[in-house]
């Protein structure tokens, strides 16, 4: 049976709550993730930064009652909020989401796939002794499940 640390990465990259928004995504973009772990100086795991819950702060609910007009100022006001000059005012701490329970390295892949539909996130951090072990997303179950079920050659 495959258990988280038979496919996570053991060495994801992380962020500080004092990280820039502005430093965080461009991380993310330039490496292709989905999102970082944020961690403390101890690299105790507090939360995490998702595309997503971006992408869900940066649109308002009521978007689809929205003329064509105003959908078009607010997309030049967030773009330049968010992502111009002034993005560096925005810190990783004013974003992230702290509510989540990391894995832990022993835990069957489909109870870990399970855990990150419950928690409706693409990756989640793997806890060990309280500090940050690895990451394990959807690319690495698939991954895993995948070649779990090819045949050999």
């Amino acid at each position: 049976m495959l258990r988280v640390a038979d496919c996570m990465d053991k060495k994801p990259k992380t962020i500080y709550p004092q990280t820039t928004l502005r430093e965080a995504v461009g991380i993310m973009l330039k490496d292709g993730l989905s999102g970082l772990t944020v961690v403390d100086a101890k690299k105790k795991i507090i939360g995490v930064l998702t595309l997503g819950y971006l992408l869900r702060g940066f649109t308002p609910d009521h978007l689809d009652q929205l003329s064509d007009g105003m959908l078009s100022e607010l997309e030049a006001v967030n773009i330049q909020a968010f992502f111009g000059a002034t993005s560096a005012l925005f810190l990783t701490a004013d974003f992230y989401k702290q509510d989540i329970h990391p894995l832990t390295p022993e835990l069957p892949l489909l109870n870990a796939a399970a855990e990150m539909e419950r928690q409706m996130l693409e990756f989640l951090p793997v806890g060990k002794n309280g500090k940050l072990a690895g990451v394990l997303s959807r690319h690495h179950l698939m991954q895993a499940f995948f070649s779990k079920a090819s045949p050999s050659t």
